[in-house]
């Protein structure tokens, strides 16, 4: 349990208010100098990159000024937080040395999770796993795929590096074997020793397994799924999200697609049948618990397009009767995340939102929330023709006639990038990103609303 959580759990009168990671570091010191000269095993697991965010108020200042804000890693309190992590890492390896047994003792780092992307701090996400997709809880990339250092005396080389495939699993046989300790009789391993990679040889192995059967509706989410990693393939298969019941498949060439942008599963059904065969074997052997179909579960009411994106918290049920009940408007569709169509056919199918004007007057509009003072509107979009529209913004709900507004230009043909400068004084309330007139549809990839540090960015 988080230490926290507990009355008083950092009181000492000699040194109040003490950072957590300094306090746990001087514990992990005193165990190894009680221990030192004999066998000893520590897991140190730390606090200082995980929520709640919060650091010391100096570091905190010394990063801020360093921060550029068109960096996607921009969160100063974060910078500070991994600096104290890298200060008690320091601290245990200076014990090692001091203690004089470094040169026998086996040091593993790693995190059992990619970076946090959906919790925000200082304006932003705390960190960013680009190129990689996704973060903590998403079975893409930048949830699974994360750092491994290992210094293993006698074995392995300072400086070198690997690009072996391994796993957490394969810790614990990996220890018994540079450790010469016997396994208990008849046990099985979920991972293999990986001595062969720290010594700077090849790994020998057939795939790699995660299972995530959860659909946590972070940044890209996905559906309850479980995946297969095998040289440079990497299937996702996501249970019974496929027609009548069957499995939905995500195949990515890592080699080539590390952001795992192009599905080739409709392309490779032979290879998405052989390495799903490794996924069944896998789920048998370990037997797991797998997700079964809903009877209950209708098709209709399902939006596979949603998939992947941030759902916004729901609601409270009003109470019969009341004005909350009322059906929502037209337009107000959930897989247009927030953004609410007026005076046009709005629809989004994959990864795009293809906008069709009904009226000379059709726009997007969306609560800009926290921003304010001068902003930009920025959106990626395709029509067939050139065409004249604006961009508005209301200060106040339903004070139309306090709007104002910036026109743009579409200039039709290919994919292009509008920016456009909104000189707002104060709250932009409101935003409206109205279109050109006609029945020619605008096909948009993403719309951001920047100002300052604040950023709304919506990729649908």
């Amino acid at each position: 349990m988080a230490p926290w959580k507990f009355k008083d759990f950092d009181a000492d009168p000699g040194e109040p208010d003490q950072h957590i990671e300094d306090r746990m570091a001087r514990e992990a010191v005193a165990f190894m100098e009680k221990h030192h000269q004999e066998p000893f095993y520590l897991n140190y697991w730390m606090f200082s990159v995980h929520a709640p965010f919060d650091a010391k108020k100096a570091l905190i200042e010394k990063y801020r000024g360093l921060v550029k804000p068109d960096d996607a890693q921009r969160s100063p309190t974060y910078a500070a937080m991994v600096e104290s992590m890298d200060d008690a890492v320091g601290t245990l390896l200076d014990t090692l040395d001091r203690l004089g047994i470094a040169d026998h003792t086996i040091i593993l780092f790693t995190s059992d999770n990619g970076g946090n992307m959906y919790n925000e701090v200082d304006g932003s996400t705390p960190t960013s796993n680009a190129p990689l997709r996704g973060g903590k809880a998403t079975m893409f990339e930048g949830g699974v795929r994360m750092p491994c250092i290992v210094s293993l005396p006698g074995v392995t080389a300072p400086g070198s590096r690997s690009d072996a495939l391994i796993q957490s699993e394969d810790f614990y046989p990996t220890l018994l074997e540079a450790l010469a300790l016997m396994p208990a009789p008849d046990q099985s391993f979920d991972g293999i020793s990986i001595l062969p990679a720290l010594r700077g040889e090849a790994l020998s192995r057939e795939a790699i397994f995660q299972y995530f059967p959860h659909d946590p509706g972070v940044p890209d989410w996905l559906p309850p799924a479980v995946s297969v990693h095998r040289g440079d393939w990497k299937l996702i298969r996501l249970f019974h999200g496929g027609e009548r019941g069957a499995h939905r498949y995500l195949l990515f060439n890592l080699k080539d697609d590390p952001g795992e942008k192009n599905n080739l599963a409709a392309t490779e059904p032979a290879r998405v049948a052989e390495l799903d065969a490794l996924i069944g074997a896998f789920l048998v052997n370990t037997q797991a618990v797998v997700p079964i179909p809903n009877p209950a579960f209708d098709p209709s009411k399902y939006h596979p397009e949603l998939e992947g994106k941030p759902q916004p918290k729901t609601k409270p049920k009003a109470k019969a009767g009341s004005a909350a009940q009322a059906p929502a408007k037209a337009g107000d569709d959930p897989a247009l995340l927030g953004w609410k169509a007026r005076g046009c056919q709005a629809r989004v199918a994959e990864g795009l939102l293809t906008v069709t004007p009904q009226t000379d007057a059709a726009f997007l509009g969306v609560a800009a929330g926290r921003l304010s003072g001068p902003s930009e509107v920025l959106f990626r979009c395709r029509r067939r023709e050139a065409g004249n529209a604006k961009v508005e913004w209301l200060p106040s709900p339903g004070a139309v006639a306090d709007a104002r507004s910036v026109p743009y230009q579409i200039q039709g043909g290919d994919w292009e990038e509008i920016s456009v400068t909104l000189p707002a004084s104060g709250p932009l309330g409101i935003v409206r990103l109205y279109l050109p007139g006609a029945s020619s549809p605008v096909t948009i990839d993403w719309i951001e609303l920047r100002s300052g540090d604040e950023k709304r960015r919506t990729d649908f």
